[in-house]
């Protein structure tokens, strides 16, 4: 869909709508069949790509300010230099994973994504782009995520024959693709919704007329679906939210762990640990259990810095 701006003066003086970008004290709001720049009323109140807020224009002519974020289904988040979780999208259905054999796949950060999805209890899928590349070095590395039930969709974005099963998984509601940069989530985007480059138009700028690469933004799919695209990282790692949650992140871990002869048996050197039997035995891949240890190791070095 191609947004038209909402001008200030139009009669409108309220209303509500999605949140398409975040440029930090103004934000791009989906109302309707038209995309409004709002500022952000008051130091508070934070705004993130995928919230449904109402807005307001004071005055005839005047500039319109957010003014209420209702309340979110979920929220994924990271977390910053200082430990502290930040906020990344709102109200996301599922999450989607892009990898490609070009830029090698970092599967700790992959881990990480899921993790973070793990923990909000999103659905996470992955996609693997580039197929029209050798991906066979990549073979065994999937298979962890399939012996999951982790759906891995197998495409080439320039070529929509290769979309249909993809573009069937994400009907229904909003899909946030993360990923390393240069795997490709804009050309895929572009390949599934046909306007995106007159979108990009609109939410390439902010209120300023700044170009901005920097911030997470939703691109209108169908009538029920968007997708939200997410700035291409070097590393990510989601805040803990509550006790054992490193644990919690992993779901063959989380179901190892149970077995443990201690309750807070950490998985790293306690005695009768079932999930380093498991590890062993091969039943849980030796990889993905170094991704919870170093989760963990992250998770108790920040929790050690608040308490100094």
């Amino acid at each position: 869909m191609n947004e038209r701006i909402l001008a200030a003066g139009t009669p409108a003086d309220s209303g509500s709508g999605i949140v398409l970008a975040n440029f930090g004290r103004s934000a791009l709001v989906q109302c309707a069949a038209e995309a409004l720049h709002c500022g952000i009323r008051g130091r508070q109140l934070r705004v993130v790509c995928g919230d449904r807020v109402r807005w307001q224009r004071p005055a005839p002519g005047g500039a319109a300010a957010i003014q209420e974020v209702e309340p979110r289904t979920n929220v994924l988040e990271r977390i910053d230099s200082r430990g502290q979780p930040e906020a990344i999208a709102a109200n996301i259905q599922r999450l989607a994973v892009v990898i490609a054999p070009e830029p090698k796949p970092d599967w700790f950060i992959l881990d990480r994504y899921l993790a973070g999805a793990q923990l909000k209890e999103i659905p996470a899928l992955l996609i693997l782009n580039k197929c029209d590349l050798d991906v066979s070095a990549m073979a065994a590395d999937l298979m962890i995520y399939r012996r999951l039930n982790i759906a891995c969709h197998e495409v080439i974005a320039k070529r929509t024959e290769t979309l249909a099963a993809l573009r069937a998984s994400i009907q229904g509601g909003a899909t946030m693709l993360v990923g390393q940069s240069g795997v490709g989530k804009s050309s895929l985007i572009n390949a599934l919704i046909p306007d995106a480059a007159a979108q990009t138009s609109t939410l390439s700028r902010d209120a300023e007329g700044r170009h901005t690469t920097t911030t997470a933004r939703r691109y209108q799919l169908d009538e029920r679906s968007s997708l939200i695209d997410a700035p291409g990282v070097r590393d990510f790692a989601p805040p803990a939210g509550y006790d054992r949650a490193a644990e919690h992140s992993f779901m063959e871990i989380r179901a190892a762990g149970a077995r443990c002869k201690f309750n807070d048996c950490r998985h790293f050197d306690e005695p009768h640990c079932a999930v380093r039997a498991a590890v062993a035995a091969g039943l849980i891949h030796e990889r993905r259990y170094e991704s919870y240890r170093r989760l963990l190791r992250l998770f108790e070095s920040f929790t050690e810095k608040r308490n100094r």
